[in-house]
């Protein structure tokens, strides 16, 4: 992948479609559609969108999403409702202690499992938030007025922070966080870590205006709807990319089989002896295997696109392509596999049996057998194409394996082996 590529690649993840959400916020309001603070569309948006995002994301039982828009709807609260209306050192309190404890609530949701809203772990995180908001509360009462002066205690010289209007603690609660977020989405793309990415973004545009600023409860909005899109998003994928591949699913399949031109070419392809795989490794390494085996379909040369079709069988579409012109594309694919070496720890080591030490660690690799069919006159339909594929397949199994076998009108096999282990039918 080119330097041009991967910088593109790098800017797509950091900037959409959070980013988007922010400038047109920005937007609305600086061409004076979300201008009036007295508006009731100003002080009322950010309620509708933090109920639609608490019942978008316990429908779709997303709970890091439901956690991370409640913790926003609660800082929306004390920020623009509660702060402007109590004495001024307990609202100051309020807001620096909200601004220290947002961040890290959007950090810890980005590295936790979504592990249930009523589940047993989802009610210790309903008590932690509890726990916090009376955290809070005590640090408004004038008893505590001491311990809420740590909370904007200057550790630099002011320069360095009072652009933000925001306490030295909180701006580098907020700071660390955003560097933490980053790199997370600089290794690996995810909607809901990009949600909570840009959720901390217009959080802190949100306390940069100050409490009682009807238009900071539009960027806490404005966090909130990013994670709503990430909910839409993150079911979108369960229906339609495989989870532990990240290839598109049997579904995206079945729609793509649905919308094929005339002439196309379909390709089954089995990982060799894969049963036998998991049982000598275990069934993590045999996700690892599979990961492996869908990282290189995924770039696959040729116009063609890979599927999970299910277990260790995949399928590789190439729309206006004949058999003949793909063949070349899906050998070498078996022998980038083929070549593609990786570590796996023996079961010993994985169960933690005394002994096994550095010895538990092999590098192995794992072979595939691919079946190929294109359409035709007599075959035109892409079930049967893919039928005739998968009859090829098994062909490729009886002939040893690790082998590619094109199917030619769905006639019975006759191969011709060559010295590559590259078998046709004819």
């Amino acid at each position: 992948m080119s330097l041009n590529s991967n910088f593109f690649k790098i800017l797509y993840r950091l900037t959409l479609p959070g980013g988007l959400l922010v400038l047109i916020s920005v937007m609305l309001i600086k061409t004076g559609a979300l201008a009036d603070p007295d508006s009731p569309l100003v002080r009322y948006l950010p309620v509708g969108v933090f109920a639609i995002g608490l019942g978008l994301s316990g429908f779709f039982r997303r709970s890091r999403l439901f956690f991370a828009i409640l913790t926003l709807a609660l800082a929306d609260l004390m920020v623009t409702w509660v702060a402007p209306t109590v004495p001024d050192n307990a609202g100051h309190a309020m807001v620096n202690a909200a601004a220290l404890l947002l961040p890290i609530n959007l950090l810890v949701m980005a590295f936790v499992r979504e592990r249930g809203i009523v589940s047993p772990a989802g009610r210790k995180r309903l008590a932690i938030g509890a726990v916090q908001i009376i955290v809070v509360g005590i640090l408004c009462l004038p008893v505590a007025a001491q311990a809420a002066g740590f909370l904007e205690r200057p550790f630099v010289p002011a320069i360095f922070s009072g652009w933000s209007r925001l306490s030295q603690p909180a701006l580098l609660g907020f700071v660390l966080c955003a560097a933490v977020m980053t790199v997370l989405l600089i290794r690996r793309y995810r909607a809901v870590e990009s949600s909570l990415f840009w959720a901390l973004i217009s959080s802190f545009i949100a306390f940069r205006m100050g409490s009682g600023h009807s238009l900071a409860g539009i960027f806490f909005a404005t966090g909130g709807l990013a994670m709503i899109v990430a909910a839409i998003e993150t079911s979108y994928s369960m229906a339609y990319l495989d989870e532990l591949t990240q290839l598109p699913s049997r579904r995206a399949l079945n729609e793509a089989l649905l919308k094929l031109p005339e002439t196309f070419t379909l390709a089954m392809l089995d990982v060799d002896h894969f049963k036998k795989f998991n049982d000598t490794f275990g069934h993590e390494s045999g996700d690892q295997a599979l990961r492996m085996v869908a990282s290189r379909l995924a770039r696959i040369a040729g116009g063609g696109k890979a599927y999970r079709y299910g277990g260790e069988e995949f399928a590789v579409v190439f729309p206006n392509k004949p058999a003949e012109e793909v063949f070349v594309y899906l050998d070498r694919m078996r022998k980038i596999i083929e070549q593609s070496t990786f570590v796996v720890r023996g079961k010993d080591r994985r169960r933690g049996v005394r002994g096994a030490g550095r010895g538990g660690k092999k590098e192995t690799s794992v072979t595939v057998s691919i079946g190929v069919a294109s359409s035709s006159d007599d075959y035109p339909a892409p079930a049967e194409v893919l039928r005739i594929a998968d009859q090829a397949l098994y062909k490729a199994k009886a002939r040893g394996r690790n082998c590619t076998v094109t199917a030619k009108n769905g006639k019975t096999i006759r191969p011709v082996e060559t010295g590559m282990r590259i078998l046709s039918m004819s």
